[in-house]
């Protein structure tokens, strides 16, 4: 049998390994707490290790939302795991190829750049359909086509003029007049709806709609007038509120037009001569005003344009009517 010193001096002997082997262990969990503590905050924070240059980088998130949802997402050609919509996070900042594939769709693609601390968002997607929904809307050739703001489609045919409803159906024949230009330039409906003006450049046509809805089906609604034939090439025409005058613009001038009054007799009157060739026109119908680009006169500078603002609402127009009770025909005109 062991003496009883030996035991006691192997009991000491392993007190003494498992005191050095728990001090050993305590400090080494110590030592990687404060290796690991940082990484894991990091981690928590949003940031990164690049571990290839050992530098600490503060993340982004990257938001993508399609419709339809459900594709599949592409980071620099790589499928990510999650499709539309997704949040991805812990994204490195800089600039990414970000593509949206589904089947049957036309795929989005987008460079973006991914800022550190952000959300970078591409949440209005809208994937395309391969197969276009395309179909024939009348079964007649045409010369040209309008659609108003009461959805409905005017056909500009040799057989006539025609309505539809935007669908193309309830398809009518309004008017027998064919007789339309080979190339329509402007086109516009008046405020009431009932009237269209439309041009081939030079030459102004009016389409008076809805002449009587008391007549008998089969009998033509509508009539077409050649209003006036212009020397100068129209840049636009625009109606004022009042539904009965309309301006036009032309290279050299802005003269407001009169339906009233028939062919030959109908009252023109010059607004304003340009300085030069306006480069933009726009015409504020809630205001009749009409906006314009042009050099101030006398100055040799031709690329100096100015905005200017023709006010064109009632009490000034107050004043135009008086003039128009009074005044004939510009020159330069031609009498139909």
């Amino acid at each position: 049998m062991p003496a009883a010193g030996n035991l006691g001096y192997r009991g000491y002997r392993m007190n003494k390994s498992d005191k050095i082997t728990r001090m050993a262990a305590f400090y080494f969990s110590v030592a990687l707490f404060l290796v690991l503590f940082p990484i894991i905050l990091s981690y928590a924070l949003g940031y990164q290790i690049d571990y290839h240059t050992f530098k600490i980088y503060k993340t982004g998130i990257l938001y993508i939302n399609s419709r339809p949802a459900g594709a599949s997402i592409y980071i620099n050609g790589r499928c990510h795991a999650d499709f539309t919509p997704a949040e991805i996070e812990e994204m490195k900042p800089g600039t990414y190829k970000i593509e949206v594939r589904r089947e049957g769709f036309y795929p989005w693609e987008k460079e973006m750049v991914i800022k550190p601390n952000m959300v970078t968002k591409a949440d209005r997607i809208v994937l395309f359909p391969v197969a276009q929904n395309i179909n024939i809307i009348n079964e007649r050739p045409i010369s040209d086509f309008v659609i108003s703001n009461r959805n409905n489609l005017y056909y500009f045919t040799k057989h006539g003029l025609f309505r539809s409803s935007i669908d193309g159906g309830s398809l009518k024949r309004l008017s027998s007049y064919s007789a339309w230009p080979q190339k329509i330039t402007c086109r516009k409906f008046s405020p009431d709806g009932d009237k269209f003006l439309y041009c081939d450049g030079k030459k102004i046509f009016v389409i008076y709609l809805n002449l009587d809805r008391t007549l008998a089906a089969g009998a033509e609604t509508v009539r077409v007038d050649e209003i006036l034939t212009i020397e100068d090439p129209i840049i636009d025409m625009f109606w004022h509120s009042a539904s009965g005058y309309f301006l036009v613009v032309t290279e050299k001038d802005i003269k407001v037009v009169e339906l009233r009054g028939g062919a030959g007799q109908r009252n023109i009157v010059l607004l304003y001569k340009f300085n030069s060739c306006p480069k933009n026109l726009y015409y504020d119908k809630d205001n009749d005003s009409l906006y314009f680009t042009d050099t101030k006169p006398g100055t040799s500078f031709q690329d100096d344009n100015y905005l200017y603002r023709l006010d064109l609402r009632q009490k000034f127009f107050d004043s135009i009517l008086q003039l128009l009770l009074k005044k004939e025909p510009e020159s330069g005109y031609e009498k139909r």
